[in-house]
């Protein structure tokens, strides 16, 4: 038979104390009231209190512009009889304030009625600076991201501006003196020439719809002077006439004008959203949608193609992925953010939020 030694209460009050003493945390218990009884020993290393130094002044290491938050949070927690967590800077015994992650759970009895509370303390000191980090580095990415996407719209806007001043009267001078110079023949040379004269004349609207296209991709003067809406109407056309795919544009009332900035890059990314269409969703149609609600300007793309999974092979996926990168910096750059999934009834549907405050 074997028996069990049962160690006398003394000596589990010992070990117990050792434990609470020797555990990788700040801990302590209150009582039901919130009152500090108690604190371990790694609590009082890292303050520099003693025992009743602790008790006489419980919030005395809690940081002063921690302290009003934490403790309303805790009073709402404590009357609600609900465990706490929050996380405060904490004074060490030098004076430095650090990180903590703070956790508080009541005990009960049989009854339900709360009897102690228990907490702890865990530094996340080192966490909390490399969060911070972190995301002092995205809101300079997102900067930087921004003043790109300005630069590039300058860019694309002067070269739009250099082609309509440089190539645009030349072509209608051209066309003009073609003109004029037919009306000037002899009717036989006329009819000699007529095969040849009208050639000249296509070429020169070719080149002139050609311009008109370029211009248009690099910076539609619509954007600029009637809106999203219209600009992406037109493009819609143009987009329709090259690549043989029906495309709609839907305004919901009521529809406000985004800043310019957003309208751009809106834009932008209807562009790349109808080209990734027309290389890899091998669809018959694309739906475009802009809506105002509340504060947001929201744009979709839906397309009845064969689905973002299924677009193309490797390569093409790649290609696909890389355009949707493009596109979510263009709306993080304004503040927004993008989403895309499959559409329900087939298809990919492409979703463009930016809130305005």
């Amino acid at each position: 038979m074997r028996f069990v030694e049962i160690a006398p209460p003394q000596k589990k009050e010992h070990h117990f104390g050792l434990v609470i003493d020797t555990i990788p945390a700040m801990a302590w218990s209150l009582r039901p009231d919130g009152v500090l009884d108690f604190v371990n020993q790694r609590w009082m290393e890292y303050t520099g209190l003693s025992l009743e130094g602790a008790l006489a002044n419980s919030n005395g290491t809690v940081h002063p512009e921690d302290l009003p938050g934490v403790t309303a949070q805790w009073l709402a927690s404590m009357a609600a009889g609900q465990q706490y967590e929050g996380e405060m800077r904490l004074r060490r015994a030098d004076g430095e304030y650090r990180w903590f992650l703070v956790r508080t759970l009541p005990l009960r009895d049989e009854t339900g009625r709360i009897i102690k509370w228990y907490g702890t303390s865990t530094d996340v000191n080192d966490r909390k600076h490399a969060e911070n980090a972190l995301r002092d580095s995205g809101v300079q990415l997102q900067a930087l991201t921004r003043r790109l996407v300005e630069l590039q719209e300058s860019e694309r806007k002067d070269f739009a501006r250099e082609l309509h001043d440089r190539l645009g009267p030349p072509l209608t001078s051209l066309s003009i003196n073609l003109q004029l110079i037919e009306d000037a023949l002899p009717p036989a040379l006329q009819r000699a020439l007529a095969g040849k004269l009208a050639d000249s004349r296509l070429q020169i609207e070719g080149a002139s719809l050609a311009m008109r296209d370029v211009i248009g991709e690099l910076r539609p003067q619509e954007l600029d002077d009637h809106g999203l809406q219209p600009a992406l109407g037109l493009y819609a056309e143009q987009f329709s006439a090259r690549a043989g795919i029906a495309v709609s544009v839907r305004t919901a009332a009521p529809y406000q004008r985004a800043p310019a900035a957003v309208e751009i890059a809106l834009f932008r990314i209807a562009q790349e959203a109808l080209n990734n269409v027309a290389k890899h969703a091998r669809a018959r149609s694309v739906a475009i949608s802009l809506e105002y609600q509340g504060t947001d300007h929201v744009m979709s793309v839906l397309d009845d193609g064969i689905g973002i999974r299924a677009a193309g092979d490797g390569a093409g996926r790649s290609r696909v992925a890389l355009g949707l990168v493009t596109m979510r910096e263009r709306a993080q750059a304004v503040g927004g953010s993008l989403s895309i999934e499959a559409h329900p009834n087939g298809g990919t549907q492409l979703t463009v939020r930016v809130p305005l405050r």
